[in-house]
């Protein structure tokens, strides 16, 4: 399953406090199960000392096998350690837009 496969990858890649991944392509397409549209929110230490910018590129660098053919639409969410802590009071807030189906 291409989830657990961008989990994985992502795991072993960054050292990871929290990772979370929601799949959004049924709100986006009619084909069932079609992988298109992905949410993922990834709370590292490994992100200190970069710009948003640059943990996206992170971010890319490990799925480009992935986003190049498969995935159409990811969302990043990418914090520290310490910006977690003072966000996560809002975290519920960062997809007010549709309704959360948390796969991993």
């Amino acid at each position: 399953m291409i989830l657990k496969k961008i989990h994985n990858s992502l795991r072993m890649n960054i050292k990871t406090d929290i990772l979370k991944i929601y799949d959004h392509s049924i709100f986006h397409n009619r084909l069932k199960n079609n992988l298109t549209h992905l949410k993922i929110v990834i709370v590292s230490d490994d992100f200190k000392n970069h710009s948003i910018i640059n943990r996206h590129r992170m971010i890319f660098k490990i799925l480009d096998q992935y986003v190049e053919k498969k995935i159409y639409s990811i969302t990043l969410y990418t914090y520290t350690c310490f910006e977690w802590q003072n966000k996560k009071n809002d975290a519920k807030d960062i997809s007010l837009c549709f309704k959360k189906n948390n796969i991993l």
